[in-house]
């Protein structure tokens, strides 16, 4: 041991020590205790009876024939094992605990959203089915967890199995085999399956002509302690419902017989109030806050499995699947990074996309192969989230994860160093484009002006400022409360300084104040906050921190006198309870100031930024 942790380079955590003696419990306990204490490292010692019980199991029969040379009377083997041991060594078969099995790899759960050190599968959020799941599960026989693709089905599944599990009295191995075919052939060689759980992923794999039937389901009722363990997507079901078969009976009367029996539990793909509030405990893993926040592009288990496939089909359309329809995500994505917030119409995409095609494909583009790149962009992913997603009759919208992901890249690209350089990547035309189709009434007008300024094409800016002088924007729809939450949007996305783009562009305090104040109003703590309201928070939390709310000759300052004392008072509060400590503080000390109080100005240069709100990152990027 000591040669192992003084050694150079990294010391393990956990050492594995084989033996061919016998180890009694109490000393291996022993000896365990004794590494972590001097090593901080975990021992786990593999002896003579352990490797005994390795080596008869199914999936490792083959090493004691092959490397031990011990035949298969010496080992007891019949022929269950011969047969359990051919379907595991092919990966017909998988038999193991729930704690050796790879949730993605084995057991089917889609590769979850990895961002920085968020990686693996991201905490689970209790679902309100959990307890009627385990209640069907501690029943036995088949259990179906249904519902639409990508919804959760696998990973509620997976959990319920764990938590049966987590008792070493309770431990059961999982069989998971391949097909209907494979379960049938091990049950077949007389393999004893007697308390153990069969994993069936995706139902309607296993059911049908020489796999699985309601005889198994009955062979091995509850009372065997056989628990069948199934999902089950919505589309398949529908389908099987409505098959016919080759010969014989239909899959339809197949599939009825095998559920006759069967304990179902369905999954939504949105999380319902409660279990919203249980995601919110959670949102330190930046994978699960931004789930929350895209609840209106895709459902919670959705954004998190579907965002890297999402990527991935486009990337592959850049690559030749299909490059049309990859240039319309392509656009599509620049017009949200340009502050286009809404539905983007069909015909600006088109007058877009070729900037982003190779002037060979190009040339010879017919309008058949354009509608068919339309139809490739908001193809579904795993039956959940598209590149592309239809919001009306000619309208469309990039799904957001990309849009994140883009403008992360491009901002690396350019070590962050300004929001300038990040927009440099998006094309002369496309600002071309926007400037001449955006109307001056358009409630993005001040989102894409505002991000237009920062960026190599301020044409759009010269537009507005234009359009001011000639009375062509009239002054009360600077007033307007979309448009104005549309631009401290615009900012907090940047991100830029609310106050200054505000003195830039000449968009008037005040209103923007009560804009604010007004959606913040709407906020009922008890229930998940909207879009516009999470904006909301998002843009008073910047404008606490970062405005200077402590100096009486702030623009802010003076916008702010205006509105009652007790409303930046419930801002500041609201902002405490829920972990945006220093913005909160900022408000409430205004508060006090307003009341002709002492103020107590919080000192600390380390912001604290909110689990609730993602989008509310602050221009210095600092993170506590």
């Amino acid at each position: 041991m000591e040669k192992i942790f003084n050694s150079p380079g990294i010391a393990p955590s956990l050492v594995f020590y084989f033996t061919v003696a016998d180890v009694t419990v109490s000393a291996r306990h022993s000896l365990s205790a004794e590494a972590y204490k001097i090593w901080g490292a975990r021992i786990e010692v593999i002896d003579g009876n352990s490797l005994s019980e390795l080596l008869i199991d199914p999936e490792c029969l083959w090493i004691a024939s092959e490397y031990l040379q011990l035949s298969p009377q010496l080992l007891g083997s019949n022929g269950a094992i011969d047969v359990a041991g051919e379907l595991t060594r092919t990966g017909d078969v998988i038999i193991r605990h729930i704690e050796d099995l790879d949730p993605i790899r084995d057991l089917g759960i889609h590769s979850p959203l990895c961002i920085d050190e968020w990686q693996g599968l991201p905490p689970y959020v209790k679902r309100a089915i959990d307890s009627r799941l385990d209640d069907l599960i501690n029943r036995g026989g088949l259990v179906v967890v249904e519902g639409n693709s990508a919804s959760g089905k696998t990973r509620t599944a997976f959990e319920a199995v764990l938590r049966i599990n987590i008792q070493p009295k309770n431990r059961r191995p999982v069989l998971i085999p391949k097909d209907g075919a494979s379960l049938r052939k091990l049950i077949a060689s007389g393999y004893p399956i007697e308390n153990a759980i069969i994993w069936l992923d995706d139902l309607e794999r296993f059911i049908g002509l020489g796999g699985l039937d309601e005889g198994i389901i009955r062979l091995f009722g509850s009372e065997s302690g056989v628990l069948f363990i199934a999902t089950l997507r919505s589309r398949a079901k529908a389908a099987m419902t409505q098959a016919s078969g080759a010969t014989g009976r239909s899959l339809a009367n197949v599939y009825k017989a095998v559920m006759a029996g069967a304990g179902t539990v369905r999954v939504d793909r949105n999380l319902n109030k409660k279990e919203r509030q249980r995601a919110f405990r959670l949102a330190a893993d930046l994978r699960i806050r931004s789930a929350l926040e895209k609840s209106n592009s895709a459902g919670f288990a959705e954004f998190i499995a579907a965002a890297p496939s999402t990527l991935e089909r486009w990337r592959d359309g850049q690559d030749g699947a299909n490059e049309i329809g990859a240039a319309l995500v392509s656009a599509a994505v620049d017009f949200r990074r340009a502050g286009y917030l809404s539905p983007i119409p069909k015909e600006w995409l088109e007058a877009v996309f070729k900037e982003y095609l190779d002037e060979r494909i190009m040339n010879r583009l017919t309008p058949t192969e354009l509608e068919e790149g339309f139809s490739w962009s908001v193809e579904l992913v795993h039956g959940a989230s598209s590149c592309m997603i239809v919001l009306g009759n000619d309208l469309y919208g990039p799904f957001d994860y990309l849009v994140d992901y883009t403008q992360g890249e491009s901002e690396n690209k350019t070590d962050g160093s300004s929001k300038f350089q990040s927009l440099t990547d998006i094309p002369d035309e496309l600002w071309h484009e926007l400037a001449d189709r955006i109307s001056l009434d358009d409630p993005n007008l001040m989102s894409c002006v505002s991000t237009a300024s920062l960026s190599p094409h301020p044409g759009l800016q010269a537009v507005y400022r234009q359009a001011i002088l000639q009375g062509s924007i009239p002054a009360n729809s600077l007033n307007d409360a979309g448009a104005l939450l549309s631009f401290a949007r615009s900012c907090i996305n940047a991100p830029m300084c609310i106050v200054c783009q505000s003195l830039r562009l000449g968009v008037p305090l005040r209103p923007l104040l009560q804009a604010l104040l007004e959606e913040f109003g709407k906020i009922q703590e008890e229930d998940f906050p909207s879009d516009a309201q999470v904006g909301c928070v998002a843009a008073l939390a910047s404008l606490g921190g970062e405005s200077g709310l402590e100096n009486p000759d702030s623009p802010l300052r003076e916008a702010a006198d205006h509105f009652p004392t007790h409303q930046w008072r419930n801002v500041g509060e609201f902002m405490i309870r829920n972990s945006m400590d220093f913005e909160g503080r900022c408000w409430v000390a205004y508060a006090d100031i307003q009341e002709g109080k002492k103020a107590s100005w919080p000192v600390s240069l380390v912001k604290a930024r909110g689990v609730l709100f993602r989008e509310y990152d602050l221009p210095s990027g600092e993170i506590s």
